[in-house]
C-alpha cells in the first residue's frame, strides 16, 4: 500500500509560499502539528500517538477557519473534514497540509477532490510521517555553492571534490548542477549512463518534495549524490525559479550537505545562489582575472551570502593566495595547487580515481574553513 507520494500537483493557488507562514504572513514554526479535529476519536488517537513519537505538539481545532490562526507548519486534516470543508482550504495559503485518515474513509478519494500536498493512509503510513515530521523538526542540511569568477576556472572540479572528501568523511551529500548551461558534471565523473533523477525529470514538481524518495530516486557516483542536467539538452523553463527552492528544500532535509555549481559570475538575482548558505570563489593568481573577480564580487554587494575565497595555481610572480585574496576583497577558505593530472581525469571523465595528498589535503582544509559558517554549526 503507498501510504504518500513524492510530490502532487502545485494546490490550486498558484505561486503561494512554500514555508509555513502564520496569518499575518511571519514566518512559522514547525514544531507544533495542528489538527482539525476528525469525526472520530480513533483517528484523533492515532495522530496524537504520531506526534509524540516525532516530538512535536500537536493542536486541535475545530474547523479550517481555526487552524489557520496558529502559527505551524503543517495541519492535518482527517478524510471526513475533507469532504465537509474541502472548499475552504484557500485559508491555508502557504501551508503543508496532510490528508489523513484509515483506509476505510477513502482519503485518497476525497485529496484528489481537494487538492492537498500529501496523503497519509493509516495506520500503515504512521511510521512514515512520525519520521517525516522529526526530520522537518530537525537539523537541517547545508548549501553550498561553488562559483567561478571566470570562464574555465575549475569551478564545477572543485564542486566535485569537495563532494568526494565530504562524503569520505561520513557527510551524506549531494552533488547538483545549477548552471544548465554548463551541463558538464556527468562527464567530469563518467555518470553519464548512470540511473536516476535529473532535472528535467522534476520540472513539473510544485510545492513540497518528500525528502527520503529525492533521495532514493538520485543516481550517485563516488558516494554522493547527483542531480544534473544531461549534456546537450536544453533545461526545461521555469526550472531554476519554480523547482529548484522546492528541490532544495527537500535536500536540506536529505543530506547533510549540497554543492551546488553556479557556474562562472551568477549574478546577483539568481535563484540558485539565493539558495546558498556559503559561496566559494574561485580565482586565479593573475592580474586580469583577479580584476574580472572584483568587479563580479562587487556586483553582488547589495546581499551576497556568505563568500570565501578558493584560489587556484598556478600564481603570478609576486603572489600568493592571502595577496589573491585580499586584491579582491574576500576571506580565504584555501589554496588549491596546481596538478598536471586534473585536466586530463577532468577530460576523460576520471576525475574521481585521482589520489594526490597535496590535493586532498587543501580540499579538507576548504571544508574545515567554511564549517563554522554553515548552520547548526556553533
Amino acid at each position: 500500500m503507498t501510504d504518500t507520494v513524492l510530490w502532487l500537483p502545485e494546490r490550486q493557488r498558484r505561486g503561494a509560499s512554500l514555508l509555513p507562514t502564520t496569518k499575518g504572513g511571519e514566518s512559522a514554526g514547525t514544531d507544533s502539528l495542528v489538527l482539525v479535529r476528525p469525526g472520530e476519536q480513533r483517528l484523533q488517537d492515532e495522530a496524537a500517538r504520531i506526534a509524540v513519537a516525532a516530538g512535536v505538539e500537536l493542536i486541535l481545532a475545530e474547523d479550517l477557519a481555526e487552524a489557520v490562526r496558529y502559527p505551524c507548519g503543517i495541519v492535518l486534516i482527517a478524510a471526513d473534514g475533507l469532504a465537509r470543508d474541502g472548499q475552504s482550504l484557500g485559508a491555508l495559503r502557504g501551508i503543508e497540509t496532510i490528508c489523513i485518515g484509515f483506509e476505510s474513509d477513502r482519503p485518497w478519494t476525497h485529496a484528489a477532490r481537494c487538492s492537498v500536498d500529501r496523503v497519509v493512509v493509516l495506520p500503515d503510513g504512521g511510521a512514515w510521517l512520525a519520521e517525516y515530521l522529526a526530520r522537518r523538526n530537525s537539523p537541517t542540511g547545508s548549501v553550498i555553492g561553488v562559483a567561478g569568477t571566470f570562464g574555465g576556472s575549475g569551478g564545477s572540479t572543485l564542486a566535485c571534490l569537495l563532494a568526494q572528501e565530504a562524503a569520505a568523511q561520513g557527510c551524506s551529500v549531494l552533488l547538483a548542477d545549477a548552471d544548465p548551461s554548463g551541463a558538464g558534471l556527468e562527464h567530469r565523473l563518467g555518470a553519464g549512463a548512470s540511473a536516476g533523477l535529473r532535472w528535467k525529470d522534476l520540472a513539473d514538481v510544485r510545492g513540497t518534495v518528500n525528502p527520503a524518495q529525492l533521495v532514493s530516486a538520485l543516481p550517485t557516483a563516488g558516494g554522493f549524490s547527483l542531480l544534473t542536467h544531461p549534456a546537450g539538452e536544453p533545461p526545461p523553463p521555469g526550472l531554476d525559479r519554480e523547482v529548484l527552492p522546492s528541490v532544495l528544500q527537500a535536500a536540506r532535509a536529505g543530506f547533510d550537505q549540497t554543492f551546488l555549481d553556479l557556474g562562472a559570475c551568477p549574478g546577483a538575482r539568481s535563484p540558485a545562489l539565493a539558495q546558498c548558505d556559503v559561496v566559494l570563489a574561485v580565482l586565479a593568481g593573475r592580474a586580469q582575472l583577479l580584476l574580472a573577480a572584483r568587479s563580479w564580487w562587487t556586483s553582488l554587494r547589495t546581499d551576497p551570502p556568505e563568500t570565501l575565497a578558493v584560489v587556484r595555481g598556478p600564481l603570478g610572480e609576486g603572489l600568493d593566495e592571502v595577496r589573491v585574496s585580499e586584491l579582491v576583497g574576500m576571506r580565504l577558505a584555501g589554496y588549491v595547487p596546481c596538478v598536471r593530472a586534473l585536466s586530463p581525469a577532468t577530460d576523460h571523465g576520471r576525475i574521481l580515481e585521482l589520489r594526490r595528498r597535496r590535493l586532498r589535503s587543501a580540499l579538507v582544509r576548504i571544508l574545515r574553513e567554511i564549517e563554522p559558517v554553515l548552520p547548526g554549526v556553533p
